[in-house]
């Protein structure tokens, strides 16, 4: 066993100060004053207030089973075909959804050229 330098800290903090200035040593209480302090209190206060803003905003719900942002469920959509009852994924299908409640081919199979007829209430019968 080697004994140990009880000089090994200052040789420690002299070469580092050669190499990074003497800054690198310095200790940091020695550039914190009362308006620092204040500074670093109002910045925290506004970073909480931020956050905990941020974090109702990203509150999650219990829909259908899974847990889904509360901010996605202002948005009404439905995009089950009235029709046909399919559910869509397509992106063609949403303006059809949109307008008539039906997805693209029962728009085309039912509706297209025949709004006036939609229009006042006709719909389809299960069996045709």
């Amino acid at each position: 066993m080697t004994k140990k330098d009880p000089n090994y800290v200052a040789k420690l903090e002299k070469a580092i100060s050669q190499k990074y200035g003497d800054e690198a040593i310095t200790n940091p209480r020695k550039f914190w004053d009362e308006e620092k302090e204040k500074k670093y209190i109002e910045q925290s206060k506004e970073f909480l207030q931020k956050s905990e803003h941020l974090a109702g905003q990203k509150e999650k719900v219990d829909f259908a089973g899974f847990l889904v942002n509360k901010k996605l469920l202002t948005k009404n959509t439905n995009r089950v075909c009235s029709v046909c009852e399919k559910y869509s994924f397509d992106v063609y299908d949403a303006v059809y959804v949109n307008k008539f409640q039906t997805c693209r081919s029962c728009y085309i199979k039912w509706i297209e050229s025949r709004e006036e007829r939609w229009a006042t209430g006709w719909r389809p019968h299960k069996e045709e």
